[in-house]
């Protein structure tokens, strides 16, 4: 189980000023989710903010695994980061998962990052399967990297959305899919794939989550994950800190926040198969 922080703001902004309530709140749940960090962004000037380089770049990405709250890097990572659209994780990691830079959010594949909160069981059937399908190979052993794989898998099936990939449709047949695996190998479904997908131009949050797998020492909402519109940015979280004027991303449902206008698409849940 992980925590999630997404924002796209209205220019350029220093995550510090463009979150200055939610991130000191957010760093601390670190305390918990303590096993590495994350931060992605895509920096003016390559290609995100419309500039002159028309081809966006690889977004930047700083990552530890040491715990948010005590490390210097992370501080120095959560200054850098200066962009329009930004997200930040903190990994509480599966039990036998190693605390590798390999296996710490957010994964980025070529302009795309991903971050995950959750967990689904694991075994080499399942790896096989999923890998078979031709998406993304993960660099580390999470199960994270697999929900990815298949999520760029379908990215290249569907057909595109104003000449991008359609990733929240993505995300939404990809999870779909690892459902009903997880349910044939293993007689139930992924605990949660509440996740954050981000492009140069978009954000996209998708959120699910089985309430019987969920922790049993946490808040019935650990799982849930929120979003807020505002005059100059919309913000994504995970839970954990006082969140007012949030609303919940509904069960299988995903939202697209596009740079630059802020506006957000809201994606009702695949009709059941």
């Amino acid at each position: 189980m992980c925590r999630l922080l997404g924002v796209v703001s209205r220019g350029a902004l220093p995550l510090p000023e463009a979150v200055p309530e939610e991130l000191p709140l957010f760093t601390a749940l670190s305390e918990r989710h303590k096993d590495g960090w994350g931060v992605a962004s895509y920096p003016p000037g390559t290609g995100a903010d419309g500039g002159d380089d028309p081809a966006p770049t690889r977004p930047l990405l700083r990552r530890g695994t040491d715990t948010a709250l005590a490390s210097g890097a992370y501080g120095d990572a959560v200054d850098e980061a200066r962009a329009e659209v930004i997200v930040v994780h903190l990994r509480r990691a599966s039990v036998g998962l190693a605390l590798t830079p390999e296996n710490t959010h957010p994964f980025v594949e070529e302009e795309v990052t991903f971050s995950h909160n959750g967990q689904f069981d694991l075994s080499d059937e399942l790896r096989e399967r999923i890998l078979a399908r031709g998406g993304r190979v993960p660099l580390g052993t999470t199960d994270s990297e697999l929900f990815l794989s298949l999520i760029t898998a379908w990215a290249d099936e569907l057909p595109p959305r104003d000449g991008a990939p359609d990733w929240a449709l993505a995300v939404q047949h990809a999870a779909a899919e690892l459902t009903a695996l997880s349910t044939e190998l293993f007689d139930r479904p992924p605990e949660s794939l509440n996740c954050l997908l981000t492009t140069p131009g978009t954000l996209v949050a998708y959120a699910q989550h089985d309430p019987a797998q969920a922790p049993a020492d946490q808040p019935v909402e650990v799982y849930d994950l929120r979003w807020r519109a505002d005059t100059d940015r919309v913000l994504v979280s995970s839970t954990g800190y006082p969140q007012a004027g949030f609303a919940t991303l509904g069960q299988g449902a995903a939202l697209t926040v596009h740079r630059g206008t802020l506006r957000v698409g809201e994606h009702p849940p695949l009709p059941l198969r």
